[in-house]
């Protein structure tokens, strides 16, 4: 006469069953936070390589040997971040790039200097025939 009734877990089994739900709900949510988020200067420049791409100025290999390296960089310096957005720009080479943010970033060069390097008002050979010497 009683089917159906408490679903047969007897009187606690509602709780039980909000119990596991809450817990669930916990699991998700620890799950989701702990995911990082996008960081969006990064995808703005990714997005740069992708027209890049697109219109056939960079290669397949060279998409993602930028985008790796834009991905997965690191900056201590102010000016780095100019560098990295005119490296998707592909206004310089991957060597260049390596070179201009060791020299940005080691702390040997004046920040004027710095951020000249790194907005491309002074080239990098023009900066190592003329300052290099300097510091």
């Amino acid at each position: 006469m009683r089917q159906g009734y408490h679903m047969g877990m007897g009187f606690y089994g509602s709780y039980i069953l909000m119990f596991i739900l809450v817990i669930f709900s916990i699991a998700v949510f620890l799950e989701l936070k702990s995911k990082p988020s996008p960081n969006l200067f990064v995808i703005k420049l990714i997005d740069i390589l992708k027209v890049k791409y697109a219109s056939g100025i960079i290669t397949a290999d060279e998409y993602i040997e930028r985008k790796s390296i834009i991905e997965d960089i690191g900056y201590s310096n102010p000016y780095t971040p100019i560098l990295i957005e005119r490296y998707a720009k592909c206004a310089i080479s991957t060597k260049e790039f390596f070179d201009i943010k060791n020299e940005i970033e080691s702390n040997n060069i004046d920040s004027v200097i710095s951020e000249r390097l790194a907005k491309g008002e002074l080239s990098y050979d023009e900066f190592r025939s003329k300052w290099a010497s300097k510091a």
